[in-house]
């Protein structure tokens, strides 16, 4: 019996090893599996994709044509709000071509390709922002519209698309059959033709804060796709551009590091900024959603500013009906530490403040969407009304009652039988209580007295043949009383 146990521990032992060899086994096959799977190393073209790049880099005869062409568009679609247009004309732009030529100058030490890359996209920039200027000086503009008022600011979101944008369109480049969908994808996400077309328009209208805020706006993307191509080159491995004299070469590398840290630092401190920002701004949001909610007056606008002029982040709320407390106001101050708002400024403007002053602190954009908010609810009550209005109409016309010319009618029923001294129209519905149940025109029909019953059936029956073709009505029913 003993020796028995024994042998069945022996037997178990080898069972649990075998079962986490088994485990280990399989992990390392699924990590193994991973590595494949992401893999990017495998079936580039360094050759030919540097040769591809370097293509793409200079601007000159048709390139210029084709991006002036683009520049125009994008203008046309900022003009008139269109989100399709201004697509379009992404898709066809070859602003691309010099940002990638920089990333990659930087990630093989390539001087000459550097300066070219550099040269042709200030080119690029200053051939768009003319373009986009001038169409703007042309072309009666009229009101802001919301496509030019999302490129004048850079956020978080701005610059992780931009770093993935890069990412996926490097990957794309290196690969053997540029894979062309990902690049057209790219230079739609990104989006860098309409900040340079805003430029433009703000420079057309003396707008300063729209011109600086686009090209910020540029800038802040071409820089993270730049980023994200050396990144990505660095990875790969491509070999780095060889000089026959070491001293120029050891030049061109201190170069290449002086422009890359200076690129990376401003970029650095960008992408930090934009991080803060999204978080107050989502604190923020957050604050007025849970804590101003009150049963006599309501929000109908906030301005969330993380940079003001004396230094403080500041959330202005508008409010419409009853005016809140001093002792609220107070409350609410202190419920912002909880939401990281510390050195926030809270400002509330409501009806008891003066008129004028809320007056000039909602701006045009507010007002104009009070208006719109309120005549958006007009419509849906009219069109409310309307529907009523039809609805009854239908029912009015499924009854048939309007479309019976009742006086011209009993006019030719009294001709035709003159013992008939009374009539009424009416609807009636049927039902045998079961399933069955149908609604049909009766007319009441009031005849001498003095005839005798078989004539009066008889002339019932008449009058309600002609009826029935008369009114085109095979339902129709004559009743007697």
């Amino acid at each position: 019996m003993e020796n028995q146990e024994n042998n069945t521990t022996k037997e178990t032992i080898p069972d649990n090893k075998e079962l986490k060899f088994s485990f280990l086994r399989s992990f390392v096959l699924l990590i193994k599996y991973l590595k494949d799977v992401v893999n990017i190393r495998d079936g580039i073209d360094v050759e030919g994709s540097i040769d591809s790049i370097q293509k793409d880099i200079d601007f000159k005869g048709v390139n210029i044509w084709i991006l002036g062409a683009s520049i125009a568009i994008a203008s046309i679609g900022l003009n008139v709000n269109s989100t399709a247009v201004i697509i379009g004309a992404m898709l066809i732009s070859p602003l691309m071509g010099p940002i990638v030529g920089v990333g990659l100058a930087i990630g093989i030490n390539n001087l000459n390709m550097l300066k070219r890359s550099l040269k042709s996209l200030g080119t690029a920039v200053f051939i768009s922002v003319v373009v986009s200027t001038i169409y703007f000086l042309l072309t009666p503009f009229g009101e802001v519209q919301s496509e030019l008022i999302a490129r004048t600011r850079p956020t978080l979101l701005d610059v992780l698309i931009a770093v993935f944008g890069g990412v996926a369109l490097i990957v794309a480049r290196t690969k053997k059959g540029t894979i062309a969908s990902t690049i057209y994808g790219v230079a739609i996400a990104t989006a860098l033709m309409p900040p340079l077309c805003t430029a433009g328009y703000g420079l057309a209208n003396g707008n300063w804060s729209f011109f600086f805020g686009a090209f910020y706006l540029f800038i802040i993307n071409s820089v993270f796709i730049i980023l994200a191509t050396w990144l990505i080159v660095k990875y790969l491995r491509f070999p780095l551009t060889s000089y026959i004299d070491k001293a120029k070469q050891k030049k061109v590398t201190r170069y290449i590091w002086i422009f890359t840290v200076i690129i990376i630092l401003p970029s650095s401190f960008t992408f930090w900024r934009s991080i803060q920002e999204s978080i107050f701004r989502s604190n923020a949001e957050n604050f007025i959603i849970q804590n101003f909610e009150f049963e006599e007056s309501e929000v109908i606008d906030k301005k969330i500013n993380y940079t003001t002029e004396e230094g403080n982040p500041l959330i202005e709320v508008y409010l419409i009906g009853k005016p809140i407390s001093g002792e609220t106001k107070k409350m609410l101050n202190k419920k912002m530490l909880g939401y990281n708002l510390e050195n926030t400024e809270l400002k509330i403007y409501q009806s008891e403040d003066n008129t004028h002053e809320i007056t000039s602190r909602l701006t045009s954009e507010v007002k104009s969407g009070i208006i719109e908010e309120l005549y958006k609810k007009n419509q849906e009550t009219i069109e409310d009304k309307d529907a009523k209005i039809k609805f009854l109409e239908n029912e009015i016309n499924k009854m048939g009652l309007n479309n019976i010319p009742f006086k011209s009618l009993s006019k030719e029923v009294k001709m035709q039988y003159e013992d008939v001294i009374g009539m009424e129209v009416g609807k009636t519905v049927y039902t045998n209580f079961s399933n069955k149940q149908d609604t049909s025109t009766t007319i009441l029909v009031k005849w001498n007295p003095n005839i005798d019953s078989e004539t009066r059936q008889a002339k019932k029956n008449s009058l309600q043949k002609w009826l029935r073709v008369r009114l085109d009505d095979d339902k129709l029913k004559v009743v007697s009383y």
